[in-house]
């Protein structure tokens, strides 16, 4: 949908625009914390554990009628279709929901904010200490920290608007906010070079985001559902909560224990490397993470659509969608990292920043680690539509492989130890035990579906390795 490219061009824009400004003018260690900062942030709203698409679907059960049994049932795909049985209970009122989930996200503000303020802290005081002025970091670290409640309990605005099918409007408003934050922070920069005005700048934004949201959920409760928006907060099912819990921890898990390993790397590493390997290292990371979620519109796309086909019982069609969306998913993230090591390189000398593109191994392994990661997650949404969710088993194991591999890599291999065993947990694990799931749900054979899917992607990314050494050999 249009809403979705304008997000996508907004998520563009802060690497098109306020990424080579923050490399331009701050220096090296400022990097660092304002990418480590980013990072902390991005693990804090992981606290979510899944339950903001869990309750934007309650609200909208509720609205339709719908019981408690009805969401106990999370697998039938027939009460999209034919209604809720009269046999299901009495059905939910949406003062209900809305008040059950208001209380819940409160309290998951207040964990976020207690883990910030003592983890998020120990994290922060080796980088902020070796800042020539300490307090300007202290001062960034305190607004991003009041950022993070906001942020969190704007999952509420966000599953009340999706619920009541105001999803365009959620995403504008988004775009907006995004928009605005880009351009004012840029400023900030170029103005300043302060890190603690940067953290300001976007935290306000958080705040302005909220507000809004807040302010269109409440116009949409009066206005479209006729509720007393004040009395919701008094209101609490604690069924509710266990219901949602049931059907969201699994996928909120899986989501950790992948994506959050991803980006725990990037915590990991200012502690056990130098500034300028740490401050590389994060600008990768940011650099394949973009990569990654802009190779993600292609499949998820049509994930709806493929969920349409398989309770229709239209396999051919569903196996359609599934391919063509991974083929161009992986193709997209071919071209994002053709990008990321053939042209930012460039980018970075002309910037003339205090940041260099980090070793060509650790660029390398990483990028091959990415690969690997979509190339299993996107499997495992296609065995997610059999309605039998492995998530927290399978990328769990996968975790806790990354983690040994990485103890046992340090000492050995350094800084490319972390790559590797992202590497060697989702290429060796995770994307031959979950293709294999997929392949026999949708009854295909591995190499009739490799040819059409994955094996042009791999070859070009094949290239784009042998590409980056023959460069790398001919500039020597």
């Amino acid at each position: 949908t249009i809403n979705t490219w304008i997000s996508i061009g907004v998520r563009m824009g802060g690497l098109a625009l306020l990424l080579p400004l923050v490399l331009r003018y701050l220096d090296l260690q400022q990097i660092l914390i304002w990418q480590l900062q980013s990072s902390i942030m991005a693990m804090m709203l992981w606290i979510d554990f899944g339950l903001t698409p869990t309750f934007s679907r309650f609200i909208a059960v509720a609205r339709g009628g719908g019981s408690l049994q009805d969401l106990r049932q999370t697998g039938r795909q027939e009460l999209s279709t034919r209604g809720y049985p009269a046999e299901a209970g009495p059905a939910l009122d949406l003062e209900t929901m809305i008040g059950t989930s208001g209380r819940i996200y409160l309290a998951m503000a207040l964990v976020g904010t207690l883990i910030i303020g003592l983890i998020g802290t120990l994290v922060m005081m080796g980088p902020v200490a070796a800042l020539s002025n300490p307090v300007e970091g202290w001062q960034a670290w305190a607004f991003t920290a009041v950022a993070v409640p906001f942020a969190l309990m704007n999952g509420n605005n966000a599953s009340v608007l999706i619920g009541c099918d105001r999803i365009t409007t959620l995403r504008r408003v988004e775009s907006v906010i995004g928009l605005l934050q880009i351009l004012s922070t840029s400023v900030v920069v170029v103005v300043t070079e302060n890190l603690a005005w940067i953290a300001a700048s976007y935290t306000f934004w958080t705040v302005a985001g909220f507000a809004l949201n807040r302010w269109q959920r409440q116009a949409v409760l009066r206005g479209q559902e006729g509720l007393a928006a004040s009395d919701m907060p008094r209101v609490w099912n604690p069924e509710v909560l266990r219901v949602a819990w049931a059907a969201g921890w699994r996928s909120g898990v899986g989501v950790l224990l992948s994506t959050g390993i991803i980006q725990g790397t990037g915590m990991i590493m200012p502690q056990i490397a130098s500034a300028e390997i740490s401050a590389a290292y994060l600008l990768l990371l940011r650099l394949m993470t973009v990569a990654s979620q802009l190779s993600q519109a292609p499949f998820y796309s049509r994930l709806p659509a493929m969920a349409k086909a398989n309770a229709g019982g239209s396999r051919a069609e569903m196996v359609a969608l599934a391919k063509y969306g991974l083929k161009l998913s992986l193709w997209t993230m071919v071209v994002g990292i053709f990008g990321i090591l053939f042209i930012f390189p460039q980018a970075l000398l002309w910037i003339n920043g205090s940041v260099r593109m980090p070793p060509s191994s650790l660029s390398l392994l990483l990028a091959l680690a990415f690969f690997a990661e979509r190339y299993g997650a996107m499997h495992m949404q296609i065995y997610t539509l059999s309605n039998h969710v492995i998530w927290h088993r399978v990328n769990g194991l996968t975790g806790i492989a990354i983690i040994v591999a990485f103890a046992l890599l340090w000492p050995m291999v350094g800084t490319v130890a972390m790559p590797m065993a992202m590497l060697g947990g989702y290429g060796l694990y995770l994307c031959p035990a979950i293709s294999r799931r997929s392949l026999a749900f949708i009854g295909q054979d591995r190499w009739s579906f490799e040819r059409e899917t994955s094996l042009g992607p791999g070859l070009g990314l094949a290239t784009c390795i042998a590409l980056f050494f023959l460069v790398g050999w001919w500039q020597r």
